[in-house]
């Protein structure tokens, strides 16, 4: 039985980072969401496989994802590739050679569960190869439009990931909440770039603008039917506790949970990243900020899990990378 190892512990710190090289394996016409997405799955079952020394556990989860999304161009790709790539990264950063043994021990079993023969069928998974295929359409159009927009798109669906694992929500939660995050700015398309980029903050007609980006965006996951699922959190996600948001001035029960883990993903990652106007706020100024505004901004056992998440993730980095 492989040993086990605290590499969990060193990877946490970097998963964000180790997902978006995984990702990288499979060429850029294939890379969809849903590669995108289950590159930060893996990242996170691997290290609880090796946490448990229950690695069977991951080649079973392999197989069935190469199941459900046979028709998903791009799935076989990355799980084949997947191994080598995540070895190749921990060499690069540093991690002494033990932490490849279960990565060496994955790669036959996992590079045979990819390149099984599967039956392509279009059940109720096809749905949500479809939903993935709009969304990649649609980050790919935000990207084009605003690159630094669609990066903290990105980043807003690994928080709500990680929040809504947090929260204890179910798979199907955690994945549908993660989709929220990654589309949740849409509508920026649609805003000028020059108030986009303001290195000043930004007059009373320049933030009409801004603030009807959740409108626009609304519009636009409202126009692909494949995506109607998602257009309450688009519009709602600038929305507050207390109504004082926009564009409805909604508040309490009538925000949806899904809508809550955006807005505290949103603000988090919007305070902690480069801006044209400021500088990035520590992530310890940032969680004063959340709870300074819990209640009547955002949820507070929302705000709670970030600290959460922002403590395992500092601990982690404190972890010496050597360790076996």
């Amino acid at each position: 039985m492989l040993q086990r190892m605290p590499v969990f512990r060193t990877i946490e710190a970097h998963k964000e980072e180790i997902a978006a090289t995984l990702a990288e394996v499979v060429p850029g016409v294939e890379r969809t969401l849903m590669v995108e997405l289950l590159a930060d799955a893996f990242v996170e079952s691997f290290t609880g496989s090796v946490r448990d020394g229950n690695l069977n556990g991951l080649i079973e989860w392999v197989d069935r994802m190469c199941d459900v999304h046979a028709e998903t161009p791009g799935v076989a790709t990355f799980f084949s590739r997947v191994c080598p790539a995540f070895e190749s990264y921990l060499a690069n950063h540093g991690y002494d050679q033990a932490y490849c043994a279960p990565l060496r021990a994955l790669d036959g079993p996992i590079h045979e569960a990819a390149e099984k023969p599967r039956r392509a069928a279009r059940t109720s998974d096809g749905k949500l190869n479809l939903v993935d295929a709009a969304i990649n359409s649609m980050l790919v159009r935000l990207d084009g439009a605003d690159p630094l927009t669609a990066e903290h798109s990105r980043a807003v669906a690994a928080w709500c990931s990680r929040l809504a694992r947090r929260l204890t929500l179910s798979d199907e939660m955690v994945s549908f909440v993660a989709r929220c995050g990654m589309i949740h700015d849409i509508g920026k398309v649609t805003t000028p770039t020059h108030i986009l980029h303001a290195p000043r903050q930004l007059t009373d007609e320049e933030w009409a603008f801004m603030r009807d980006h959740t409108v626009q965006g609304d519009l636009i996951v409202r126009a692909d039917p494949s995506l109607l699922q998602f257009a309450p959190m688009v519009r709602g996600h600038h929305e507050r506790l207390d109504g004082r948001g926009y564009p409805d001035k909604i508040g309490g029960d009538e925000i949806a949970l899904a809508t809550r883990i955006v807005t505290v993903a949103d603000c988090f990652n919007a305070m902690i990243g480069r801006r044209p106007y400021r500088p990035p706020m520590s992530p310890a100024r940032a969680l004063e900020q959340l709870d300074k505004n819990k209640g009547t901004q955002f949820d507070p056992d929302v705000a709670a899990a970030m600290h959460d998440v922002v403590r395992e993730i500092e601990a982690a980095k404190a972890e010496p990378a050597t360790d076996a």
